[in-house]
C-alpha cells in the first residue's frame, strides 16, 4: 500500500487536533536537536507542546495575564503552581552551582514570589503560587517545572482564564520580594473528586489482574495508591517521601537507562547519585552493586533507595529483580520500579519491589491529551508503614479534577488497546530483527525485550494470562540501532510517522531520543554508549495503526537508509 503522507503542520499536535493535546509534530532529525537547544525560531512555531517542557498554550496565556496584573517587568517571566513548596524548590534549583550553567544561575533576590486566587465561590477558589524570574536566566527556573512535574495543567489554566474577573492578589508581610519567604499564605490545593477515586480504583484492579502472586496483590488497596499531575511529579513526591521516611541524605542508586529528568532529579538529590549502566547478566552489575554496597555499609547516610525502569527507556533492558530484592533485604534499602514502559497490562513487579511508580500519561491514558502519574505502595514491603505514613502526611492534591476525569475515561479501553500495541510492536520488532542479520542492511540491532540479553528477567515479571488479556506482551516501545549517523538520519528523515517526544499514544511516534536529548551534554553521548544508548538510534512508540501500514512506512524509510549506506560505500 502507498505510504501515508503526514499533512500535519510543523508544531501542531497529531490528530485529532484539540485543546490540551500533548504531542507536537517536529519532522526531521535536525528539528529534534533544535528543540533540545531551545531554538527560538522553532519554538515560535509550536502551537502544541508536551506540557512538562514548559508553560504553553492556556498556561502561557494565564501566566501572561497574571504577569500583567502583578506588574512584573517586561523582562520577567512567570511559572505557576498550586503548592507553596515550589517557592523553596525554585530558590534551591535556580541557585544550584555546579548543576546550572553560570549564565542561568539566579540569585534568590532576583526571584519574585506572589500568590493569587481565582474563583468567586469559596468552595471552588483555586490558589496559585507564582514565581517571577528574569527571562534571560529562564532555564534556571523553568527547570523546576520540567524536572519536578508539578506545574499547573492546561485544563486548570483554562478554568482560571474563564474566571479572570475574580483574580485576587494576596498580600503578606515581605510579599515575596528579594526572595523573602516569611509568612507565605497557605496552599488551598485542589479538590479530590470521584474521578480521582475512580482512577485509583482502576489502578488497583490492574495491579490485581493476572498477578504473579495473588495473595500479595490482593493486599493492595485504594489507599495504597496516590495520583499526581505528571509522571515526574509522582517521582518527585515519592523522592521526598522516601527521604522523609528514611531520614538523612542517603544516595540514590540508578540502575540502567532512565528518563533524563529522573536522572537529573537523582543526580541533584541530597545525597547524590550512584549509577550502574549495563544491567545484563554479562555485565556483572549485581555483583558490582553488592561490592559497592558492602563498601558503603556502616557509613552515616547509606542508600536512600534504588530506582530502575522496567524495561528501560529507550533501550528496553530489564534488571534481574529477584537478585536485586535479595540485595535490598540484605542491605536494607527500598526498591522503586518505574513500570511505565512494560505497563500494568503486561508486567507485575509487585513481588520484588517496595514502590511502583508509573507515568499514566502514556499507555494507560493512550490518547495523548492528558498528563498524570501514580505511585503504588507494596503492603508487604518492610518500609510500607513508615513510607505510607510519610507520604500521607506530605500529600497535597495537585492533580486537577478535569484531568483526572479525562484520564479515567481514556483508560476505559486500556486493555483492548494494549493488545493492539503489543501485537503491532512485536510485528515491527520482528521485521527489524530480520533486517539486522542481513549484511546489506544498515540496521545493526533491535532493542525490544525479546531480543535483549535481559529477556529472561522481563519474562520472570510477566503477568499471568487472563480471559480479557490472554497474551501479556512487551509494550509499545522499541528502538533501532543503525550502523552510522548518516543511515540513521536517512531512515528517520524519510519515516512517515509523527516525529516528536512522547510514547504510548494512539498513533505511532518516532524520535532520535539519545542524540536529541543528550547530544548537547558534554561527555553524555560517550557515557551513554557504554550501556547501549547510542546516538545512532531511533526510538519508536508504536500506535494502533494496521500492521500493514506500519511495515510499509518502515520499509520505505529503510530503503532510503540503504541508499545512504550504498552511497557511503561507493
Amino acid at each position: 500500500m502507498p505510504v501515508k503522507v503526514i499533512t500535519t503542520e510543523l508544531g501542531h499536535s497529531m490528530p485529532p487536533e484539540a485543546p490540551h493535546n500533548i504531542t507536537f509534530y517536529i519532522p526531521g532529525w535536525e528539528t529534534a536537536k533544535a528543540l533540545r537547544r531551545g531554538d527560538p525560531t522553532l519554538l515560535s512555531k509550536l502551537s502544541s507542546i508536551y506540557p512538562r517542557f514548559g508553560p504553553w498554550c492556556e498556561v502561557k496565556q494565564l501566566a501572561g495575564f497574571i504577569h500583567k496584573s502583578l506588574g512584573f517587568p517586561e523582562n520577567y517571566g512567570a511559572v505557576l503552581f498550586v503548592n507553596p513548596d515550589c517557592f523553596d524548590t525554585a530558590k534551591i534549583y535556580s541557585s544550584a552551582k555546579g548543576f546550572r550553567k553560570e549564565e542561568h544561575l539566579v540569585e534568590p533576590k532576583e526571584l519574585k514570589f506572589r500568590v493569587v486566587d481565582f474563583g468567586d465561590d469559596e468552595e471552588e477558589v483555586v490558589r496559585l503560587f507564582v514565581i517571577g524570574f528574569p527571562l534571560s536566566k529562564g532555564p534556571g527556573v523553568v527547570g523546576t517545572w520540567q524536572t519536578y512535574g508539578c506545574g499547573i495543567s492546561s485544563r486548570l489554566a483554562e478554568w482560571c482564564l474563564g474566571k479572570k474577573e475574580t483574580l485576587t492578589i494576596l498580600e503578606w508581610e515581605g510579599n515575596g520580594e528579594q526572595g523573602g519567604l516569611e509568612n507565605v499564605p497557605e496552599g488551598r490545593f485542589l479538590k479530590e473528586t470521584e474521578a480521582h477515586e475512580g482512577l485509583k480504583e482502576r489502578i488497583v484492579e490492574l495491579v490485581k489482574r493476572g498477578a504473579r502472586d495473588e495473595e500479595l496483590a490482593g493486599r493492595v488497596e485504594k489507599d495504597d495508591v496516590w495520583v499526581y499531575p505528571t509522571g515526574m511529579g509522582a517521582i518527585w513526591r515519592l523522592h521526598k517521601g522516601l527521604i522523609g521516611a528514611r531520614g538523612g541524605k542517603g544516595r540514590v542508586i540508578i540502575l540502567g537507562s532512565v528518563f533524563q529528568n529522573t536522572w537529573g532529579l537523582a543526580k541533584e538529590s541530597e545525597g547524590g547519585m550512584k549509577h550502574f549502566g549495563r544491567v545484563d547478566g554479562e555485565s556483572g552489575m549485581i555483583e558490582r552493586l553488592e561490592e559497592w554496597l558492602e563498601e558503603e555499609e556502616g557509613k552515616k547516610d547509606g542508600v536512600s533507595y534504588v530506582l530502575t525502569e522496567f524495561p528501560s527507556n529507550p533501550i528496553l533492558e530489564s534488571v534481574n529483580l529477584q537478585r536485586l530484592r535479595v540485595l535490598a533485604d540484605k542491605y536494607n534499602f527500598p526498591v522503586v520500579v518505574d513500570d511505565t514502559i512494560g505497563s500494568f497490562a503486561n508486567i507485575d513487579v509487585l513481588p520484588e519491589v517496595d514502590v511502583i511508580v508509573t507515568s499514566i500519561t502514556k499507555s494507560l491514558s493512550g490518547y495523548a491529551n492528558v498528563m498524570g502519574g501514580s505511585i503504588v505502595l507494596a503492603p508487604h514491603s518492610p518500609f510500607y508503614t513508615d513510607l505510607k505514613s510519610t507520604i500521607k502526611s506530605q500529600f497535597r492534591n495537585e492533580f486537577y479534577a478535569a484531568d483526572a476525569a479525562k484520564l479515567l475515561a481514556n483508560s476505559e479501553n486500556y486493555l483492548p488497546r494494549s493488545k493492539i500495541l503489543n501485537r503491532n510492536a512485536l510485528t515491527v520488532a520482528k521485521f527489524f530483527d530480520s533486517q539486522a542479520s542481513l549484511p546489506s542492511s544498515p540496521v545493526t540491532a533491535t532493542l525490544y525485550p525479546p531480543y535483549s540479553k535481559t529477556h529472561e528477567y522481563y519474562k520472570a515479571a510477566m503477568r499471568k494470562p487472563t480471559e480479557e488479556f490472554p497474551n501479556p506482551g512487551y509494550g509499545c516501545l522499541l528502538a533501532v540501532d543503525f550502523e552510522s549517523m548518516a543511515t540513521a538520519r536517512a531512515f528517520y528523515d524519510n519515516l512517515s510517522f509523527y516525529h516528536g517526544p512522547h510514547l504510548g499514544a494512539h498513533l505511532t511516534l518516532a524520535f532520535p531520543f539519545n542524540d536529541a536529548i543528550w547530544g548537547t551534554e558534554p561527555g553524555a553521548p560517550e557515557y551513554l554508549k557504554t550501556f547501549g544508548a547510542n546516538p545512532e538510534q531511533v526510538r519508536i512508540s508504536i500506535g494502533l495503526e494496521s500492521e500493514e501500514e506500519l511495515l510499509d512506512t518502515i520499509k520505505y524509510a529503510l530503503e532510503k537508509a540503504e541508499e545512504a549506506k550504498r552511497g557511503a560505500e561507493a
